[in-house]
């Protein structure tokens, strides 16, 4: 009976042996290629968004400087004035590597900062932070599970320094995530136990193990998509030679007008016909009752900061609109988003971070906005205005003041005068 098994799952067993060997031993070699790099940088995927290796490949060239767009899924929105259009068309100091997907906020951000942490330190980011993630509920944990890996399990755990940032991370993760991996370790971070001296041994194992199976993996993978040579470079070869907002905005405008003609919102129409048209009604008053005043995002977002801090990263953050004309259809409540964005502003600018790019009150500007929540067009362009000048003349960080009372439950909670928390 044994041998008959042997016979049967023995081949079985041997491959998967001689596989996890094969990856072990797999070398990490980081060969760059420019023209590979920026197809990287523009793919946006949700695989491009776990991997290691793409990311690090990237933002280690040192022939052309990558910088670390992080955010969410505006960065999909692609016209003649795209951040990423404009850096290639003028050819500028730097190429912006974008990080997001639909429905990524800060702890997914976060814990894909794990798998980079070297590259990030001393550097450059941009950080999109919108308003729209501050749900009263906060993250969906499937959206989550999404975008996470075994390779930022690991990076994490053998960072982390067990202070109130690992336990908050710990927490989030088991709450998020209750079926993770290695979730006995996870949850001694939480309750602030120390590891054993296997489990120390065996985490040091299985982050070698997770790195070179992302480096086989990215290797085996599907390669980038096509938006470089379909996004970006037709676009291109539409823009002048001289650089020119006034021209950029007639461009802008143009292109605008062209791809608006079918409601009244100002929105994409493609976007209108597969999303909104059918649903119009439906939409009516819809987001009277939401509030993005109380939420677990508060928690996720300083996350995000105390990683900066660590890496003493210089960010320059931008809080975008909402289009003005969607919001009052759906009966979202402008006092309420303003509470919102100074409460965000409040947790970033007290602890140091005081580059923001804040244009909440701009959802009302023709073009600003290429849909309902996302910008395009003239909103790029007044997002290159705020960006491109801090990204492409690099300063050192700020001192930042970390504050561990906007990991409290406390402030995600809290609804008064953001400077009268205490």
């Amino acid at each position: 009976m044994l041998k008959r098994l042997w016979l049967i799952l023995g081949p079985v067993f041997c491959a998967l042996a001689l596989v996890a060997l094969l990856v072990f031993f797999y070398p990490i070699e980081i060969k760059h290629d420019a023209e590979t790099e920026k197809r990287s940088a523009v793919t946006l995927t949700a695989e491009n968004f776990k991997s290691r290796s793409k990311k690090m490949t990237a933002l280690t060239d040192r022939k052309l400087r990558f910088v670390p767009f992080f955010g969410s899924s505006e960065w999909l929105r692609f016209d003649s004035v795209h951040p990423a259009v404009l850096a290639e068309k003028y050819d500028r100091n730097y190429r912006p590597y974008f990080l997001g997907q639909r429905g990524a906020a800060s702890l997914n951000q976060y814990f894909g900062m794990q798998q980079m942490s070297s590259q990030l330190e001393g550097q450059t980011a941009v950080y999109v932070v919108s308003p729209q993630w501050f749900t009263k509920t906060g993250y969906d944990a499937s959206a989550f599970q999404q975008y996470f890996n075994s390779d930022q399990l690991t990076a994490y755990l053998s960072q982390q320094q067990g202070d109130a940032a690992a336990q908050y991370a710990a927490r989030r993760l088991l709450q998020l995530y209750p079926g993770v991996a290695m979730a006995e370790t996870v949850q001694k971070i939480r309750d602030r136990r120390q590891l054993t001296s296997f489990e120390e041994d065996y985490l040091k194992m299985m982050t070698q193990f997770n790195q070179r199976q992302d480096a086989v993996f990215s290797m085996l993978a599907a390669p980038n998509n096509d938006n470089y040579d379909r996004q970006v470079l037709p676009y291109v070869d539409q823009l002048p030679d001289a650089f020119s907002y006034q021209d950029l905005e007639k461009i802008a405008i143009k292109e605008a007008k062209k791809h608006t003609k079918s409601n009244d919102f100002g929105i994409d129409d493609n976007f209108y016909e597969l999303r909104v048209a059918r649903k119009l009604r439906k939409y009516k008053d819809f987001q009277q009752r939401i509030s993005y005043e109380k939420s677990p995002e508060y928690g996720d977002l300083q996350l995000v900061l105390n990683q900066f801090a660590k890496s003493r990263t210089n960010v320059i953050f931008v809080i975008p609109p909402v289009n003005a004309k969607w919001a009052a259809y759906t009966g979202l409540r402008p006092d309420m988003y303003e509470r919102t964005v100074a409460k965000i502003k409040y947790q970033l600018a007290s602890q140091g971070f005081s580059n923001i790019a804040d244009f909440s009150q701009d959802g009302d500007k023709p073009y600003f906005m290429q849909d309902t929540i996302h910008m395009g067009w003239n909103g790029w362009l007044a997002f290159d205005k705020a960006v491109d000048p801090f990204v492409a003349n690099p300063q050192p960080a700020p001192s930042y003041q970390i504050n561990e009372r906007f990991f409290s439950k406390e402030w995600a909670q809290y609804t008064g005068k953001p400077e009268e928390f205490e």
